[in-house]
This record gives C-alpha cells, sequence and structure tokens, in this order.
C-alpha cells in the first residue's frame, strides 16, 4: 500500500467518524463516482461526499495543495471534504463552490506551507475549514 492510499483510507474513518458523532449515517462508496454517502435522518438530508485528502508536510515551499476531480465525480458528488494532513484539517463545501473551471480543487500556501487566505470570490477550499454545515445546503 502507498503512502497516499494509506492516507485516503485514514481520511475515510476520521470523515466517517466526525459525522458519525455529529447524527449522519454513513457509508462507503464503490466505483459510483463519489467516496462517502451520508444521510442525516433529522434534517432528511443526503449528500454524496467526494473526499480528497492531502498531506501538506511533503510538499514543497511555497506550492499549492491542489487535487484533480475526475469527471465522473464531478457529475456524482454534491459534496466535497479536504482533509488535511499532518494537522488533521477539514475543509467542507458543495462543488460548485469550490471547484475550477479545469475541475480542481485548491488552496493557496505561503513560503511557510501555510494557506493562505483566500480572495473573496477565490474557488479556495481554505474558507471552509469545519464549515461541517455545508452538508445541509
Amino acid at each position: 500500500m502507498s503512502r497516499n492510499q494509506a492516507l485516503e483510507k485514514v481520511g475515510r474513518a476520521r470523515v466517517a467518524y466526525v459525522l458519525l458523532q455529529k447524527g449522519w449515517c454513513v457509508g462507503e462508496a464503490f466505483d459510483d463516482g463519489y467516496d462517502l454517502l451520508a444521510h442525516q435522518p433529522d434534517h432528511n438530508t443526503t449528500c454524496y461526499i467526494e473526499l480528497k485528502t492531502m498531506d501538506s508536510s511533503n510538499r514543497g515551499a511555497g506550492t499549492n495543495l491542489t487535487a484533480p476531480v475526475s469527471t465522473k465525480e464531478r457529475e456524482t458528488c454534491t459534496h466535497i471534504i479536504v482533509y488535511l494532513e499532518p494537522e488533521g484539517r477539514y475543509f467542507i463545501a458543495r462543488k460548485n463552490n469550490i471547484l475550477t473551471d479545469h475541475g480542481n480543487i485548491f488552496a493557496a500556501t505561503n513560503e511557510q506551507g501555510e494557506l493562505c487566505i483566500p480572495r473573496e470570490n477565490s474557488n479556495s477550499f481554505a474558507k471552509y475549514e469545519d464549515a461541517w454545515d455545508e452538508l445541509l445546503k
């Protein structure tokens, strides 16, 4: 198993655990174009979540955090959650709020590797840290 595969498994488990604590019912999706299926029975809301995991500690200085979202994922998911290691940070948004025109997600970093504050009209996922309520929108 590669480091990225291991991080993906850890990210799925951590996101599922947080959602379960918040009263969501969570299941894994297999080859459906999204990673997690989450249902919030109190609000009768169902989300098709694409999970992107990133390890900022293995990125070069001043390198932005980016990840492609496949055509199938873009068509199928309703939300994207980014799980960022080593800090264990979560970024939650509706897909249309963070996808670029080319089908990527990104967040700019400074020379120290810290996330930059995004511009107002930016598609950066950085402005959605711990925005769990985005799943109810």
